[in-house]
């Protein structure tokens, strides 16, 4: 993987350093985080150019890939999944009844929401203690995987944006390891506030800025995952982008410095 540090070592030959005119402009100027207009280039790994908000470390791809989120729909990505979890289907299995339990606890009712269900583990999970469980997912081979193995679960296939669901229905809604794919943050997280009832808990698992970024500022020799990942968050840039949507009582859960895991309650109107 071609790699190009911005931030604190020249560009080796044959990959130029991004010029200030090439940052961010227009709608995509301000942070999804805070809201800022303050981008330092970061890296370029194969064509792709990630930069990082100075004020709260959101790092992001600019420009966005066209299709942005049509790469992780794709059949290929749907069998390298099942393919990788096959192997871990009982400790996957065990994962999901964990979270489930956790997330279960602090939810009002019992309609528990999936987004972004992949092989339907947690779905089955919550149906097996009781919940009224439904997933969502947006590569379709994952889909046809998850209806077949759990047919008593209820399964979307699409993204979550159009989803035929009822609105302010769920008390609990998971998502994890799916906004790094998502290039409107804004549009997504709106969508699961909208599917969420006041007092109802979200509970978000993301890759952290801080994998790929260091205290300085600078990369970390490591491979951002482009164009599959598109962005990573801080607690900061997390926190805000629930609080703009109608989340409060945010609350990070320490996770040994990998990624960030947050729960959130959607707050009255």
């Amino acid at each position: 993987m071609q790699m190009a540090a911005f931030m604190g070592a020249a560009a080796p030959a044959g990959v130029s350093k991004a010029a200030d005119t090439d940052a961010p402009t227009g709608a995509e100027a301000a942070c999804t985080g805070c809201g800022a207009r303050d981008w330092a280039a970061l890296v370029e790994q194969g064509g792709f150019r990630w930069w990082r908000c100075g004020r709260c470390g959101f790092a992001r791809l600019f420009p966005m890939p066209e299709a942005a989120r049509a790469e992780i729909a794709g059949d290929a990505i749907g069998r390298s999944y099942i393919e990788g979890y096959r192997a871990k289907l009982e400790k996957k299995m065990r994962r999901s009844a964990k979270r489930v339990r956790r997330l279960a606890r602090r939810m009002p009712g019992k309609r528990l929401l999936d987004v972004g269900s992949n092989i339907g583990c947690l779905v089955e999970a919550g149906r097996r203690m009781g919940l009224d469980t439904t997933g969502v997912e947006i590569n379709r081979t994952l889909f046809d995987f998850a209806h077949e193995a759990y047919p008593a679960c209820r399964f979307i296939a699409g993204a979550i944006e159009e989803a035929p669901l009822e609105r302010a229905a769920f008390d609990g809604l998971y998502c994890s390891e799916v906004i790094e794919h998502v290039p409107d943050n804004d549009r997504f997280v709106a969508a699961l506030a909208s599917l969420l009832r006041a007092g109802g808990v979200l509970f978000l698992t993301t890759p952290g800025a801080h994998e790929y970024v260091d205290r300085g500022g600078h990369a970390r020799a490591r491979d951002f995952g482009a164009p599959d990942h598109k962005l990573y968050h801080t607690r900061e840039s997390l926190a805000a982008l629930l609080a703009r949507h109608g989340f409060g009582r945010i609350r990070f859960v320490f996770n040994f410095g990998r990624g960030l895991k947050a729960f959130a309650v959607k707050q009255p109107a």
